[in-house]
């Protein structure tokens, strides 16, 4: 991949054209999505809640 000057000195990477499928795009958002990530934490909070519960 060339590499450009950046206007503060650095170095940056140009993308190199590849794209992503459908499916690899929403995994990839999927990691990042906060609310997800927060509903996924409340199913766990939730069944480990009804664990303690049933003992």
């Amino acid at each position: 991949m060339p590499d450009t000057e950046h206007t503060d000195g650095g170095k940056r990477q140009e993308p190199d054209g590849t794209t992503l499928t459908v499916e690899e795009w929403i995994e990839l958002m999927n990691r990042h999505d906060s609310f997800d990530q927060y509903a996924k934490k409340r199913k766990k909070e939730q069944r480990e809640k009804r664990r303690e519960e049933q003992e």
